[in-house]
């Protein structure tokens, strides 16, 4: 069973990402194949991060957060 703060986690990860991929569509710069093979990626990340820490889901959440250009 997965700790109500694993699924808080979890759901926060799931809005960063979502924000990644909304990013990506929206940038010309990219090819649509990149496009698709980095939306399949970040889709694996959530779907593994109940196998992650409580720590490492946090440390993809800190890093996505900075990451972004807004």
């Amino acid at each position: 069973m997965i700790s109500k703060q694993k699924i808080n986690l979890i759901n926060e990860l799931s809005f960063w990402i979502l924000k990644e991929i909304e990013y990506t569509n929206e940038s010309n710069l990219l090819s649509p194949n990149y496009r698709k093979d980095r939306i399949r990626k970040e889709i694996s990340i959530v779907r593994s991060a109940k196998n992650y820490t409580n720590k490492e889901i946090k440390k993809l959440i800190n890093d996505l957060k900075y990451q972004l250009p807004f």
